[in-house]
């Protein structure tokens, strides 16, 4: 099994090899265990996750990991060239900010495989489908 690395003093989250990461798993279980070794707590937080909450038997929410690169953190890719699956809900606190940066010399490229469950997409429309909508539109407005 390979993990994620961390280097607090940089803010930086190595990623070591070309493999599959679970980002629950290798990302922020691994934080976890790295930052309750020696004095890393004095670091800032590399994640953030919400979600996992049970909400009737047998079903939880989806986990959301969210890495902290509003704080600095950001995921360096490794040493190599070829593709990274990443499969869980990953995101970056601040979506503004790059999250993720290539190891000079090298080309990797990641491919996020996150759940759909679970996620909001704003349309503008209160829970409407379009045709919905268009359709609510021709409805005269005196009835």
């Amino acid at each position: 099994m390979t993990v994620a690395t961390f280097d607090g003093p940089n803010l930086i989250i190595q990623l070591p090899s070309i493999v599959t990461y679970d980002v629950q798993r290798d990302f922020y279980s691994a934080w976890k265990q790295w930052a309750a070794l020696s004095d890393n707590l004095k670091y800032l937080p590399a994640f953030d996750t919400t979600g996992g909450d049970v909400i009737s038997e047998g079903q939880t929410i989806a986990p959301y990991f969210f890495c902290r690169n509003d704080l600095g953190w950001r995921i360096r890719m490794p040493e190599s060239d070829g593709e990274i699956p990443v499969e869980g809900n990953l995101f970056a606190r601040q979506s503004t900010i790059p999250l993720f940066e290539q190891a000079a010399g090298f080309d990797a490229f990641l491919r996020l495989e996150v759940s759909s469950r679970a996620v909001v997409i704003q349309t503008g429309i209160s829970g409407l489908t379009a045709a919905e909508s268009a359709l609510i539109k021709l409805i005269p407005a005196t009835i």
